[in-house]
């Protein structure tokens, strides 16, 4: 682990990885709005103590009951729930980036897209306002022209911030997939989310099938495989049920993952929020690193398995 000494301290890229907070997001907490304060090395140097990750689990929590980041503060302080709409925030949010969407103001949603990468974890954002304005759009008598134009930036974003950040990332590989390209643009958010806990993520669009996938296993290697299902048409379930009874990588499910017929222990089903897969993915993988990292502590290598 690259920590800074013995004590438990981490400089704010291993801090990043370790809580799934991305710096500019951990900085933003700091300046922006207070609610962190990470200690400093003599040059100045950013860096955060096993306190600060406890700290970061308790504004994460407050995160996952829908409070905006500018409440964050005050419930950390007194830890009472506030009585009001904890909502209106999210929903102001959410009416902004569809005006913008609405008249196609492409350099409007950029600046709101990047306003809430920066105050929030990714996985949050997309759960609180992404996805409601993506069902707004979607359900709505908005035209196709806006809703085709919102997904396709926003696939665009995520894209770019994926390639991005998988310039800097090492380590094993997890395979993302999606069976419906209905779903694609979620599996997109938590690529993008993985990518900023440090994770080295590959994504080869959407709809693959049992088949193409068993094949891409045999092409990289894939520590893991993280599949976000669409409900499955009748067809297709038993394709899925056969590829899950010979995989031999640890695979997470989330979204309508089938039934599986048979128990097996590479099959991890995650929770139903984003945050809380994401968050779950990291833990356990970050807990499995560090144990590699302490095996492997004097064997000089600093890599994976």
């Amino acid at each position: 682990m690259n920590r800074l000494d013995d004590r438990g301290t981490y400089p704010i890229r291993e801090f990043a990885r370790l809580t799934g907070v991305n710096p500019v997001t951990l900085r933003a907490w700091e300046r922006r709005y207070g609610i962190i304060r990470p200690e400093r090395t003599e040059k100045g140097h950013r860096f955060y103590t096993d306190e600060h990750i406890q700290h970061v689990r308790h504004i994460l929590y407050w995160l996952d009951q829908g409070y905006p980041i500018r409440q964050v503060k005050l419930l950390l302080k007194d830890g009472q729930e506030n009585s009001g709409n904890n909502n209106d925030d999210w929903l102001n949010q959410q009416q902004q980036v569809i005006r913008a969407a609405q008249h196609l103001n492409t350099q409007h949603l950029d600046e709101l897209w990047n306003a809430g990468f920066s105050s929030y974890p990714l996985a949050v954002y997309y759960e609180r306002c992404l996805s409601p304005v993506l069902h707004f759009l979607r359900s709505s008598s908005t035209p196709l022209i806006v809703t085709h134009a919102f997904e396709h930036l926003l696939k665009r974003k995520f894209g770019a911030m994926l390639l991005q950040q998988q310039r800097h990332n090492k380590g094993p590989v997890l395979l993302l997939a999606t069976n419906h390209e209905h779903a694609e643009i979620e599996t997109l958010a938590c690529a993008c989310a993985l990518g900023a806990a440090e994770f080295r993520v590959e994504y080869f669009g959407p709809q693959p099938t049992p088949s193409d996938l068993g094949l891409t296993l045999t092409m990289i290697p894939a520590a893991n495989v993280w599949i976000h299902f669409h409900p499955l048409i009748p067809a297709h379930q038993q394709q899925w049920q056969d590829y899950f009874s010979h995989c031999h990588v640890t695979h997470f499910l989330s979204g309508a993952a089938p039934d599986t017929q048979v128990q097996h222990k590479t099959l991890i089903r995650l929770p139903d929020q984003l945050s809380r897969q994401v968050r779950t993915f990291i833990t356990g993988n970050n807990t499995e690193k560090n144990t590699d990292n302490n095996a492997e502590k004097h064997t000089h290598n600093g890599g994976f398995h």
